[in-house]
């Protein structure tokens, strides 16, 4: 049987700008989960880290299934690109990464909770969209003030994702719910 192309169907299912999602490992397997979700949401790279309050250590097989997890959802979600999962690495080593970092029409947040800072929300919707948004999600118990520090010192904007206190497996899906939705509605 031979099968005829009639017409190529484009289907543009990603977001407008690069996304990173820097997450603090939580315990057990839930970073399977923020992969899955993160991934779902438009996510381009993912950095697990490794913070003062993180208790798992991951094995070297644990990227392999991460990537293969990603996978599954970008198909399940029909987009367009696989994100990309870094090595877990320290806290300092992510930061590093940043530090400095030259692109203008560049947005970094660090989500903290417990404290008055303005909302993600409020700032997604008062500024220009840029180029690309980092957000750093922490581990269970959250960041610590000099981890806050020391991203604030980076170049990290300190914001809150509201008043309720959410679990780390929950803080990286608000978070990218909310930069998705940004962008969607503005249509970059």
């Amino acid at each position: 049987m031979n099968v005829i192309l009639e017409k190529e169907i484009f289907i543009q299912n990603e977001l407008p700008i690069e996304l990173i999602l820097i997450s603090a490992l939580p315990k057990g397997n839930n970073f399977d989960e923020i992969v899955r979700q993160s991934t779902e949401l438009g996510v381009t790279n993912i950095l697990p880290v490794i913070s003062s309050r993180t208790l798992l250590r991951p094995s070297p097989q644990k990227l392999q299934r991460w990537q293969k997890i990603a996978r599954e959802a970008a198909e399940q979600s029909e987009r367009q690109v696989v994100p990309i999962i870094r090595e877990t690495m320290e806290y300092s080593a992510a930061l590093s990464l940043f530090d400095g970092q030259t692109l203008s029409n560049s947005y970094k947040y660090i989500c903290v909770a417990r404290n008055n800072y303005s909302s993600l929300l409020e700032n997604l919707l008062d500024n220009q969209l840029p180029e690309s948004i980092v957000i750093m999600i922490g581990p269970e118990g959250g960041w610590t003030n000099v981890e806050i520090e020391a991203a604030i010192a980076t170049g990290f904007q300190a914001v809150s994702l509201g008043k309720r206190i959410l679990r780390a497996v929950t803080a990286p899906l608000v978070a990218l719910s909310l930069v998705a939705a940004v962008l969607e509605k503005r249509k970059v």
